[in-house]
């Protein structure tokens, strides 16, 4: 945990060495699916902690990590390291991460998807696809 009330947790696969990172580094939280060679193979941005931008961050890249827009982004409830879990599924060769928050569906990752879904996405953008 950081100083600013954030945290990091890892989900490991139980098919390979692929693993889940929860970040909120206290401002914005993502989630990183990491394939069996430790890179980044999928990304979602999960929500904003700071107060919702209007327009988009993604012109500067000292931003990073980016805040969802406010035509991009629905306001919800961060969570802590202990309100996450992921479930994890193989089907067909391609590596899934389904990402629970207090047990509801919250977000989903896919190996080569970029970026994944997020259920507070409102519409889809360059951080996060809508939920469905």
């Amino acid at each position: 945990m950081n100083g600013k009330g954030g945290f990091v947790v890892k989900f490991a696969s139980p098919f390979d060495e692929s693993a889940v990172i929860i970040e909120d580094d206290g401002r914005v939280a993502y989630a990183y699916m990491l394939g069996g060679d430790g890179q980044i193979c999928s990304d979602v941005w999960l929500y904003n902690r700071c107060p919702t931008p209007v327009e988009p961050e993604w012109h500067d890249p000292a931003n990073l990590p980016f805040a969802n827009p406010a035509p991009f982004a629905n306001e919800g409830s961060p969570g802590s390291a202990c309100d996450f879990f992921v479930e994890w599924n193989d089907a067909e060769g391609v590596l899934v991460a389904k990402i629970l928050l207090r047990d509801d569906y919250f977000a989903r990752l896919e190996a080569g998807a970029k970026p994944g879904w997020s259920s507070l996405a409102a519409k889809d953008g360059p951080l996060a696809q809508v939920l469905r």
